[in-house]
């Protein structure tokens, strides 16, 4: 990690499309690897354009945006817990499938174009070890959170982020199979679709990797407890972990209370209001407080002892960002994503270069990317099923398609010329 005095660079892991974020001056504040800040002048933005020869066909519509309608209801009818989107919105692009459009002219609105308050946020805490203290790995049990949630339907505190994750489906009492949210992943591959991957070793090497992944999936599986294998089977379960797989965030938040930091934060929290009314009331009664100087500068300094006490041990979490996570990768992206402890909120602000100008049928528009770092192909193919530069441009294939030949054999052949 490379700091500064207001931002913190973020690295992103192997696997996951996980972000970093760690206390800094009572504001956390993220930037993707590699991100710069941008200047907020007031000035027309232009971003680079892909072009596309014709809109998407009102079946692939349909298909692909289903869901979102409830997500957008779900999200604004909590307008008073703090959730906030300026000038985005969900919208389906030829070049990459369902994504963000930006749909203001002005570089003046690419600031705080979304908040997500906390309590609309999956989190677990994160551990690097293999298990966590509840007796499995962080993904595991965020894996568990999120599909139990799904199951829930409307009575879910989340119902609208998991109709969004499932086309709606958690919404259809007695579904228990859902659409996959990153269908072109590896794992969802035909054999005859990976014998194209043989042609080089490290595509040989990248399907070693991916049934190697399979197993500790099935291991993590196994290793949880009977009752909460009785809420999904396996299947259930591996949709669950792609879904956290390739849209988790992982940070140190030290408004949240996850790690062995956690309670230290709330006790700080809890004596920073105490101290200010001792304080007040002492000097009430004695204006001089020569008396009781030493023990108020002890019980001043206390909260700020014990937060420097808790990043120490860290509070680390894996998230997951309803809206946010939305946008589509471009690594040049640069986007910011902080929390704010001011609105208790996670909050997204792009730059110019987070914007791709898509010209179709529908006219002329502009998506929203954010960038997970630097990524390898092994990485993007395994868990999130695309390879940068590769469209699905002149595609006609919907969400749900399994065989989508066309496609996964433009990422074959890409993936080979680039790693022979």
């Amino acid at each position: 990690l490379a700091f500064t005095s207001s931002r913190i660079m973020i690295s992103n892991i192997l696997n996951q499309k996980l972000l970093w974020l760690l206390p800094c001056a009572g504001l956390l504040v993220g930037n993707a690897s590699g991100f710069v800040t941008v200047g907020r002048q007031s000035m027309k933005v232009v971003p680079p354009t892909l072009s596309s020869t014709s809109a998407p066909d009102d079946t692939s519509v349909s298909n692909s945006l289903e869901g979102v309608a409830d997500f957008e209801e779900w999200f604004s009818s909590n307008s008073s817990s703090g959730t906030q989107v300026n000038n985005i919105r969900h919208a389906l692009f030829n070049s990459m499938g369902r994504g963000l459009q930006f749909t203001s002219t002005k570089s003046s609105d690419l600031s705080k174009v979304a908040v997500v308050p906390r309590k609309l946020v999956l989190h677990v805490p994160y551990s690097d070890e293999e298990d966590s203290s509840s007796g499995f790995s962080w993904d595991a049990n965020l894996s568990c959170k999120l599909w139990e949630e799904c199951q829930k339907g409307k009575a879910s505190t989340y119902y609208g982020y998991c109709s969004l994750l499932t086309r709606g489906a958690n919404l259809q009492p007695g579904t228990t199979a859902y659409s996959s949210t990153a269908p072109d992943a590896l794992r969802h591959w035909t054999p005859t679709q990976k014998s194209s991957l043989e042609r080089s070793e490290k595509g040989k090497k990248l399907l070693e990797v991916e049934s190697k992944q399979q197993e500790e999936w099935r291991q993590k599986y196994d290793s949880l407890g009977a009752s909460e294998r009785e809420k999904m089977t396996f299947d259930n379960f591996q949709w669950a972990m792609e879904a956290v797989h390739s849209r988790a965030f992982r940070g140190d938040f030290g408004a949240l209370d996850g790690g062995e930091g956690g309670p230290l934060r709330k006790i700080a929290s809890l004596l920073l209001p105490l101290s200010a009314l001792a304080f007040g009331i002492i000097y009430a009664s004695d204006p001089s407080m020569e008396k009781y100087y030493v023990p108020l500068a002890i019980a001043a300094a206390s909260p700020v002892a014990l937060t420097i006490i808790a990043d120490q041990k860290g509070s680390k979490e894996a998230v997951m960002l309803p809206l946010i996570d939305s946008a589509n990768h471009l690594q040049e992206a640069d986007s910011v994503i902080e929390y704010d402890p001011s609105v208790d909120g996670f909050v997204l602000s792009l730059g110019r270069k987070c914007l791709v100008k898509e010209a179709d049928g529908a006219g002329e528009r502009a998506q929203v990317c954010i960038s997970y770092g630097i990524r390898k192909d092994s990485e993007l193919l395994l868990n999130y099923g695309f390879l940068r530069g590769v469209t699905m441009e002149g595609l006609k294939i919907n969400e749900g398609d399994e065989s989508r030949d066309v496609l996964r054999q433009r990422l074959a052949d890409e993936f080979i010329n680039r790693n022979p």
